[in-house]
């Protein structure tokens, strides 16, 4: 789920007209100049839309990126022409995540992407996302545990505590660990390692990571700690002949058809880092973000927690009870549509091409505004408005599936999608059923998007027990 590399010197230029939609002139902003493109990444790529339309133009130093904000040209760009158009990882220096993740999953294309994706893709099957339901309803308990030891005047950051539960999950389902015991300093790595690479790709001038700064200093030492952490559960595990029917134990027993050789403990590495980064982030943002629209919305919620009430009766939720919520679930899909947890991703031509009727050199970058997307419209009723309602079963049959890609779609489908959408509507259930999270009044809550798109300065919020 993390992938975007807008983040560089940026000026904007004419437009394609075969490629416009008619702009909205009572929408119409000013052009984003460099510092909204650094600080405003969600405002500045509605700008570009609003001025340029669906297909629009944006230079990157010498070289130009079409953006994207229609569902139709993303899904020519991720599906119909899913063999011209690659993930850019070949650039100078490698990916904007190849520093913290090596070449894994989410940093490779063609071949080594697809032997990688097979490798992983069984851990993600729906039937065993199910069979764990047990483990993530655990660490949801141990979080409402925590929760009611809090007094209810007590204010915390909201975001901090979703990525403490997200991260807990990620050990016991994929890694069979109770990271617990050192949650504290795998949590703070990942976060300072995670909060390098988003100064990273909004930084001007990106200073190589061997200079010695304090940043670079602070991003290598948590790097080491995960790496020390990470290294220790393969360690661990090759020396242990118990199976847990895991991820370690399937990236540890995966074999190339050809030579019949193993996963080096670098390659595992790469992979494990990946879920870590990838697998507990997004998730978590999707979390705090939907309390954010629920205190924005009181009628929103007191239909969630009237649903909770009903069906639950005042016992736990737990997994075979989920179908039983689907306003639960609208509530976390609606919330993901208005606050995509990556709003932004690129493609690069790997040959002459046309997106629809535009031709596109080789070597064509195509940035897709996944927030754009989102809020199209054309496709979307009163687009800016909160509305679970789109997301209930019986209206889920008349969207158009290409309107919403909070996972994205085509091969590069988000191969945690199942998973995080199980996980999401889990964990809301049992927040809400328990709590109310109130939002603290008077606080800025802006979007800071790059890697991921998250709340600038946190969230901060206190408890109301129910």
């Amino acid at each position: 789920m993390l992938r975007n590399i807008l983040i560089m010197q940026s000026t904007l230029v004419s437009s394609d007209s075969s490629a416009r939609r008619p702009v909205r002139a009572a929408n119409k902003r000013k052009s984003p100049g460099l510092l909204m493109l650094r600080n405003d990444l969600v405002g500045a790529l509605d700008a570009v839309w609003q001025q340029q339309g669906d297909l629009a133009n944006l230079q990157l130093g010498p070289r130009p990126m079409k953006i994207i904000s229609n569902p139709v040209l993303a899904r020519a760009l991720l599906l119909e022409k899913k063999h011209v158009f690659h993930r850019p990882t070949q650039v100078k220096g490698g990916t904007a995540l190849t520093p913290l993740l090596g070449l894994s999953v989410l940093t490779t294309d063609g071949d080594s992407w697809l032997i990688k994706r097979r490798i992983m893709q069984p851990i993600f099957h729906r039937t065993r996302i199910q069979a764990m339901g047990d483990k993530m309803a655990a660490a949801g308990a141990d979080m409402l545990a925590r929760w009611q030891a809090k007094s209810e005047s007590e204010v915390f950051n909201l975001v901090e505590e979703t990525k403490f539960v997200t991260l807990d999950i990620i050990n016991r389902t994929m890694f069979s660990t109770n990271v617990m015991p050192a949650v504290d300093d795998v949590g703070h790595a990942v976060d300072i390692a995670l909060t390098w690479l988003t100064a990273n790709l909004r930084a001007l001038i990106r200073i190589p990571v061997n200079v010695p700064t304090p940043a670079n200093r602070r991003y290598l030492k948590a790097k080491s700690a995960l790496d020390t952490y990470i290294y220790g559960l393969i360690a661990e595990r090759r020396a242990n002949a118990e199976q847990h029917g895991d991820l370690l134990d399937m990236l540890l027993s995966a074999r190339d058809e050809d030579t019949g050789l193993g996963m080096t403990d670098d390659e595992v590495r790469n992979e494990v880092i990946t879920v870590y980064g990838a697998g507990h982030e997004t998730t978590a943002l999707a979390l705090a973000w939907t309390w954010h629209a629920l205190n924005e919305n009181p009628d929103v919620l007191a239909k969630l927690q009237h649903e909770l009430d009903n069906v639950l009766a005042g016992r736990p939720p737990t997994m075979a009870d989920l179908p039983k919520l689907p306003y639960t679930l609208a509530v976390f899909e609606e919330s993901m549509r208005l606050y995509p947890p990556v709003p932004f991703t690129v493609r690069i031509a790997m040959q002459d091409t046309t997106l629809g009727d535009t031709a596109l050199p080789k070597d064509q970058l195509v940035g897709l505004a996944i927030t754009n997307v989102h809020r199209h419209p054309d496709y979307w009723p009163q687009p800016e408005k909160f509305t679970p309602e789109r997301f209930l079963p019986e209206n889920k049959a008349t969207l158009n599936r290409d309107a919403y890609i909070p996972f994205l779609t085509g091969p590069h489908l988000c191969i945690g999608n199942s998973f995080a959408l199980m996980e999401g509507q889990l964990l809301i259930a049992m927040m809400a059923q328990r709590f109310t999270v109130r939002e603290l009044a008077g606080q800025n809550v802006e979007k800071l998007a790059t890697i991921t798109m998250r709340p600038k300065h946190g969230l901060m919020v206190r408890l109301e027990r129910r």
